[in-house]
């Protein structure tokens, strides 16, 4: 069965309710199981996820003198049984949660420290939406599900290599996503706005990286419009995000199996919604802004506009 067949509602989790005494501070910190669980907001009060300062490395990755051992027995193991699933069509909404909440897991039990914020705009929007904001490791694409799919469909646009794979190509294949082979820009934009908007009217959100590639610097001039172009298009809002994720680092050889890079801070902020329905043009200045301002803060190197 496909992303856009699947029942929303087999999401049996119940809804987390934000108390009294967030409204006196206008913060609320969830916790891990909160984080990946329906949110009834409330007005006035932002969400946020901190990795808890208690949160102890595991055993076993200590005993391995930081090597990415423990690491990467963990990563394999979630994506084996989560592939199994995949091929056995059981793959829906609940599992792919559960899997991005282990690899979260997986990376807080490495030395990882998250800092997750403006989590009420991913909950607050009605109907689909376009995310959109810069693309540092593939981090990002593993944790995001664990907060976005418990209040939304979700899918990707990514690398056919990915849907192509043997290994990640069953779990990717299941989410629908719209695959670019990244040769081609024009015929990738034709592909991304035809599939994109019929998804969108199908009530699927999308994740859309508007950069070539993923890198742990920030170059503007290659952080192009298609998903401003795409919700244009759509009628549908951007929910911008910027995230520095280079605790995962990307690999030399296999880009998607670099090192852990234990001293790096985790962040992720998503921003309020953008419109580009009125000016398209205003919209992707917004979505850029967000994301250099933030990038900024957290020290990512942005590489000059006009060298």
């Amino acid at each position: 069965m496909s992303l856009t067949e699947s029942i929303q509602d087999k999401i049996t989790t119940s809804p987390v309710k934000i108390p009294d005494s967030a409204l006196k501070t206008g913060i609320f910190d969830l916790t891990k199981e909160e984080l990946g669980s329906p949110i009834e907001l409330r007005e006035g009060v932002t969400l946020r996820y901190l990795t808890p300062p208690h949160r102890k490395r595991w055993l076993m990755d200590k005993l391995l003198l930081g090597s990415d051992l423990t690491f990467l027995y963990g990563y394999f193991r979630q994506i084996i049984r989560g592939r199994k699933d995949a091929l056995a069509g059981t793959f829906f909404d609940p599992r792919w949660i559960e899997l991005s909440g282990g690899i979260l897991d997986l990376m807080e039990g490495c030395g990882g420290k998250f800092q997750i914020e403006g989590i009420e705009n991913v909950v607050s929007p009605k109907g689909p939406v376009v995310f959109a904001g810069n693309h540092m490791s593939v981090l990002e694409t593993f944790v995001f599900p664990y907060f976005l799919v418990p209040h939304r469909r979700v899918t990707y646009v990514v690398k056919e290599s990915l849907i192509k794979g043997n290994f990640f190509g069953p779990i990717m294949r299941t989410r629908d996503p719209i695959a670019v082979g990244r040769e081609n820009p024009r015929e990738d934009l034709v592909k991304v706005l035809e599939e994109g908007v019929n998804l969108l009217k199908k009530g699927v959100s999308i994740v859309v990286f508007p950069q070539s590639t993923r890198t742990i610097s920030f170059n503007p001039a290659e952080f192009n419009s298609i998903a401003v172009k795409l919700a244009a298009r759509a009628g549908v809002q951007v929910v911008p995000f910027a995230i520095k994720t280079d605790f995962w680092q990307n690999g030399k050889i296999l880009k998607d199996l670099g090192t852990l890079s234990r001293k790096n801070l985790i962040h992720m902020k998503f921003g309020k919604i953008i419109d580009p329905k009125e000016d398209a043009r205003k919209a992707q200045e917004k979505l850029l802004n967000f994301v250099l301002e933030n990038l900024k803060e957290w020290k990512v190197p942005i590489l000059d506009q006009n060298p």
